[in-house]
């Protein structure tokens, strides 16, 4: 998944929404060096990325794409979906949109005056005010957002690929993506749902242990 989605699967948390944006730029075991609602957010971007790398939809797409792109499917359908997230945005979340994108950029720009702020990756820093300046997550509904991201993605890789020149003859296959997506992202709120509730348990769990040691 992309920004948009990891910032609407976050459960309308603004601590995991936080999460969200530092599960992109911080690897490695987490070990309360962070405030626990911003570990638990690293840690609910890291369960959707690995239950999308694994969801059969990721192989279906992969295998309508052309031989020298489908090692690059998940990349091309991370980024499709937040471009139909854009699209079937009511489907999924009461909030309009406009007003969901405004209120995850005042949590961005709040981020940097939190008291852990020196200890986020400056990259994630700079993304987050790159996201606001371009207003990103409203103009994912844009084709041209898609191919411009895929194109941009391709030219930070390392090794020669083909994500430049896919994102020029990616609409044929846009109705593939439509497909994978209304079928994954159902199943990832679910998973979602699931992570939060597990959560909400463990800190009640937390609370009264630490109450009975008291």
């Amino acid at each position: 998944m992309n920004y948009l989605a990891h910032f609407h699967l976050a459960c309308a948390n603004d601590d995991w929404i936080i999460g969200a944006l530092l599960g992109e730029f911080v690897k490695g075991p987490l070990r309360g060096e962070w405030p626990l609602a911003w570990e638990q957010g690293m840690r609910l971007h890291r369960t959707i990325d690995a239950f999308s790398d694994q969801h059969e939809t990721r192989t279906q797409f992969a295998r309508e794409l052309p031989a020298d792109c489908r090692r690059y499917a998940g990349i091309v359908l991370d980024v499709c979906c937040d471009h139909l997230l854009s699209l079937h945005w009511l489907q999924f979340h009461r909030e309009p949109l406009p007003q969901f994108t405004q209120r995850v950029y005042t949590l961005l720009q709040q981020c940097s005056e939190q008291q852990y702020a020196e200890q986020i990756p400056p990259a994630a820093l700079r993304m987050a005010q790159r996201l606001i300046q371009y207003d990103v997550l409203s103009i994912y509904a844009e084709w041209d957002t898609v191919t411009s991201s895929l194109a941009r993605i391709g030219e930070r890789l390392k090794r020669p690929n083909p994500l430049s020149r896919i994102a020029g003859e990616l609409k044929p296959y846009l109705s593939h993506a439509e497909h994978a997506f209304l079928t994954l992202y159902p199943d990832l709120i679910a998973q979602c749902a699931a992570f939060s509730s597990a959560s909400q348990i463990s800190a009640a769990s937390q609370i009264n242990s630490a109450r009975r040691n008291s």
